[in-house]
């Protein structure tokens, strides 16, 4: 069922347990479990609830009128196109509705139907280094250039690169919020999250109006992971919320991925640390794909790679790119495999090496950069 915020009586049984206090969400379930629908939680006027509690306390609670607050979201949603939906609904993501703890109610704006494809989260710290923000909006186009769904928090950093690198590629992206949908945070990702909204959606927990309070954002990140097949870590320093949507990927099952960072970085420090203790190292978008299985590399429908320059790389400078990998080969090597010129090669790895995407080591050995993850170009 997919709910209009508007004053139906669907949409007010959803709004009413999504703003229900005084009962754990573990409790609630059971209660949405046992009634099957909202509806049988929260019954219109004249008809009895599905499901009896055994606490009187529980009835009175249950019982209690939400009215004035049903109405402050109505006339929030009259302000934007924004939708509910319940645990038991068909919109509801299939993956998220198996984590423990899943949300009872999920608000958004855009098109959920994207929430249900293959998707990757890509993670990180939002006091990241240029090269980190460059590598998260690089691995943003390579993962929805293979036709997975990128999944971040909107927040300032590798959030904000991931969703734009998505972008970019022409491909999807989902943000789920630590505040309501009609409130963007940070003010600064206005137009982006406007961008999101055009093929992705926005996606929270949390009612229309709701403040990014800071509580907010671990609850948040249980959902950036239970959306995601893995979670890639791009930067993390000590005390990073990504840690928070690390460990709620390793109870949900989930992969978890790391990018090796400067060691020098505080910015890097528990992403490292990550590697260390077994989080699976990505240097390309491949690396990714392996770990995620055929039978969801099969289900994916890759976007029509197309020639275009970007960030000041031309198309036979991108090409070369696609050729190299972060193992050294030689110039001959390089040669027979793009049946190029021995100097036209070398003129194109010199710019490269220029822009600090490719790297010569001795012997005349050449290979990609950690940080040059872009997405696969046709030749």
């Amino acid at each position: 069922m997919e709910v209009r915020i508007e004053g139906t009586a669907a949409c007010e049984a959803r709004l009413a347990l999504a703003l229900l206090k005084g009962l754990s969400r573990a409790r609630l379930l059971e209660i949405l479990r046992a009634s099957g629908t909202p509806e049988g939680v929260f019954p219109a006027p004249g008809r009895e609830r599905t499901v009896r509690s055994p606490s009187p306390a529980e009835e009175a609670l249950l019982d209690r009128d939400l009215g004035p607050e049903i109405a402050g979201q109505l006339k929030l949603g009259a302000l934007v196109e924004s939708y509910v939906c319940a645990w038991t609904d068909a919109q509801y993501p299939a993956l998220l509705r198996e984590i423990n703890y899943p949300p009872l109610v999920l608000f958004w704006r855009g098109d959920i139907s994207v929430a249900a494809r293959p998707a990757v989260a890509v993670v990180g710290s939002r006091k990241c280094s240029h090269s980190g923000r460059l590598v998260a909006e690089r691995l943003g186009r390579a993962l929805a250039g293979e036709g997975l769904v990128v999944v971040s928090g909107l927040a300032r950093g590798i959030d904000t690169a991931a969703h734009r690198g998505a972008l970019e590629a022409g491909g999807v992206t989902v943000a789920v919020l630590g505040s309501g949908v009609d409130v963007c945070y940070p003010a600064e990702n206005r137009k982006l999250l406007a961008e999101i909204l055009e093929r992705g959606a926005a996606l929270s927990e949390f009612p229309l109006g709701t403040a990014p309070l800071r509580q907010n954002f671990p609850l948040r990140n249980r959902i950036v992971s239970g959306l995601s097949l893995g979670v890639v870590v791009v930067e993390a320093g000590e005390g990073s919320g990504a840690l928070v949507t690390v460990e709620h990927a390793l109870m949900q099952g989930r992969e978890v991925f790391a990018v090796p960072g400067d060691t020098t970085l505080n910015s890097t420090i528990s992403s490292n640390r990550l590697l260390k203790e077994g989080a699976k190292l990505v240097t390309k978008v491949e690396d990714i794909l392996e770990e995620l299985g055929a039978q969801v590399r099969e289900g994916l429908e890759p976007l029509p790679r197309t020639p275009v320059e970007r960030e000041g790389v031309s198309c036979e400078e991108e090409r070369m790119l696609q050729n190299l990998s972060h193992v050294p080969k030689n110039v001959d090597e390089i040669c027979s495999q793009t049946g190029m010129k021995t100097a036209d090669v070398l003129s194109l790895l010199l710019s490269l090496e220029l822009k600090g995407l490719v790297r010569q080591e001795p012997g005349d050995l050449f290979l990609r950069n950690p940080g040059a993850l872009s997405p696969r170009r046709p030749e």
